[in-house]
């Protein structure tokens, strides 16, 4: 019967691992887009977590920062949902991306 709590754990936790990639893909993709900001990507990370990790991804925590050279990088974690009592497995990711903006040729 453990075997197979841990092989769903295993599962719970790719798949929570997966929602938070994607979450962070889609935040610093907002906030590196010209007109973006570090807010929006951000608030785009959440809104991705809480419309689909609502119960995979616990206590999520988004942070985006502008690094040198006008790169956005935006980085998502949390804990993935636990079957087995006590066992708390991170997830995280991180993207980055340069900021995007629009030069008039000439």
């Amino acid at each position: 019967m453990m075997l197979i709590f841990l092989v769903v754990q295993a599962c719970l936790w790719s798949h929570a691992s997966s929602l938070v990639a994607a979450a962070a893909d889609r935040g610093v993709q907002a906030a590196s887009v010209d007109g973006g900001s570090l807010s929006s990507g951000v608030g785009e990370a959440r809104a991705e977590l809480s419309q689909d990790a609502g119960h995979e991804v616990v206590s999520p925590a988004v942070r985006a920062i502008l690094l040198p050279g006008e790169v956005v990088e935006v980085s998502v974690s949390g804990t993935a949902e636990s079957l087995i009592p006590g066992l708390h497995l991170q997830v995280s990711a991180v993207r980055s991306e340069p900021k995007q903006e629009f030069r008039d040729s000439g």
